[in-house]
């Protein structure tokens, strides 16, 4: 028996390289997804991060703007926090999309503070370059699809502990 690790996708099904999450743990082996919960989230909300328990791990799992289109990037969650820390004290953290959606970095950053430590577990990105309403996965972002359901998968398999069987 394996504890199962919830898997929060970011993105859009209809905003071109936006659904590549979508795309990648669709491949996700049938004993993985026995291992998993997978959570379409649009874009992440600090509330998804506030009811994991304590220790308890997550991937996160979005397509990124800014790396090169279907390059797979693999953080720990804690790293962005550090990141988006840093950020904020040099004076240049990202500003917010909206009044109601904080980038990435900052909901980690957020949930951090508010449960006194970041929440365990890893972002796995992948590069997109076309994120427009009606578009396909880019070439490039199709062609690595495999290549980012097994980062998702590794991830996962690190995460997957058995729960101690009952006597």
């Amino acid at each position: 028996m394996t504890s199962r690790v919830p898997i929060f996708v970011c993105g859009e099904h209809a905003r071109g390289d936006d659904a590549a999450g979508f795309a990648a743990v669709a491949l996700l082996p049938p004993g993985l997804r026995e291992q998993v919960d997978v959570v379409p989230v649009g874009q992440l909300d600090i509330l998804f991060l506030m009811d994991l328990p304590a220790d308890a791990p997550c991937v996160v799992v979005d397509a990124v703007a800014g790396l090169r289109a279907g390059e797979v990037w693999v953080r720990p969650l804690s790293a962005l926090v550090d990141r988006a820390r840093a950020l904020q004290a040099a004076g240049r953290a990202p500003e917010p999309r909206s009044s109601h959606e904080l980038p990435l970095e900052q909901v980690l950053a957020l949930a951090a503070t508010l449960r006194d430590a970041p929440p365990a577990g890893t972002f796995v990105g992948i590069g997109g370059s076309c994120f427009d309403v009606g578009t396909p996965l880019t070439a490039p972002v199709a062609a690595a699809i495999p290549a980012f359901a097994a980062a998702i998968a590794a991830e996962v398999g690190a995460f997957a502990v058995a729960e101690p069987q009952p006597c």
